[in-house]
């Protein structure tokens, strides 16, 4: 009975020799894809979360193979102990009648097998456990590789095209945006030059304007005092004739006359106060003098009894007229 019991005990230890299961080995997860261009930092930013978790999945991994390398070494051991003992079966088969303390010895031998034969059993199951886990895992990685490389190939392939053309639309907007403000810039100075100039013609006429207007008010001034009162008939005292003398030459101030515009001489009517009061014949009669270039003053004095002060600075202005 003996020498069957350890031939049982080193068939069932040869059998689990046998029927031990591969090791694990660490699964073959390609390396993440290069990093994508600056234009896409917010999506890379989301890539590296994901190839992150496939390296804590990859930790992961490593923890279960070492518990299984744990158990493998444990099953060693217990083969060893199985090995002890079938030593020691060996040498207490060769005894002709067993004592108490050999019968002693095989009932412990039995219980202490049939422990390590269960204990083998739930190892072999956590073992097989573990080996689907790493299967699911690897599964899942190669799923989620699969799934970044194909969005990484979209972002190239597709978001990476449009933002490089809507770059280059924008940088092409911005060149013609500064060649507009550039003209801009430029008419802006152009404006301003020519509103300072017109500033200074402006107040060189004002200036000349105020200097006719005070001759004017004087001469009016003297006029008036000169002009008899109304109703009352100047003296005729008589004069001895006087020869009479040839007409050589025209008139001083007709031969300093300058003609003016006629289109320049009617728009400056149409725009000066007071012109309305007179008549068609003497509004014809002003309009012909200033085409010939008379003084405006004189010209004024031939239609009006008071010249308009409005009237004589407008046309002054407006015709760059000196008198």
């Amino acid at each position: 009975m003996i020498l069957s019991l350890a031939l049982g005990l080193g068939g069932g230890y040869a059998a689990f020799r046998f029927t031990q299961p591969g090791l694990l080995t660490q699964p073959d997860i390609g390396t993440p894809p290069d990093t994508p261009t600056p234009e896409l930092a917010r999506l890379n930013e989301a890539l590296g979360v994901a190839l992150q978790d496939l390296e804590d999945a990859r930790a992961e991994q490593a923890e279960r193979a070492a518990e299984v390398e744990d158990f493998k070494a444990q099953v060693a051991r217990q083969a060893a102990d199985l090995d002890a003992m079938a030593e020691k079966l060996a040498a207490v088969s060769s005894e002709a009648q067993p004592s108490d303390d050999v019968a002693a010895a095989l009932e412990a031998l039995n219980r202490e097998r049939d422990s390590l034969t269960a204990e083998n059993e739930a190892l072999r199951s956590t073992l097989a456990t573990l080996e689907a886990e790493r299967d699911a895992l690897r599964q899942d990685a190669g799923v989620e590789q699969t799934r970044l490389s194909a969005e990484l190939a979209r972002l190239q392939n597709e978001v990476l095209p449009q933002l490089t053309a809507d770059r280059d639309r924008l940088q092409r907007k911005s060149m013609f945006m500064l060649a507009d403000q550039a003209k801009l810039n430029a008419q802006a100075r152009a404006a301003q030059e020519a509103k300072a100039a017109d500033t200074v013609r402006i107040y060189e006429l004002e200036t000349r304007l105020a200097e006719v207007e005070r001759e004017l008010t004087a001469a009016l001034a003297a006029r008036e005092a000169v002009q008899p009162p109304a109703g009352a008939e100047p003296e005729v005292t008589a004069q001895p004739p006087e020869p009479e003398t040839p007409v050589t030459a025209a008139a001083p101030d007709s031969a300093v006359l300058a003609p003016r515009d006629p289109d320049a001489v009617a728009a400056a009517l149409r725009s000066a106060p007071g012109i309305g009061s007179l008549t068609g014949a003497e509004r014809q009669m002003l309009t012909e003098r200033l085409i010939q270039g008379e003084c405006v003053t004189t010209a004024l004095e031939a239609v009006f009894n008071r010249v308009p002060i409005l009237t004589l600075r407008n046309l002054i202005r407006d015709l760059n007229s000196d008198c």
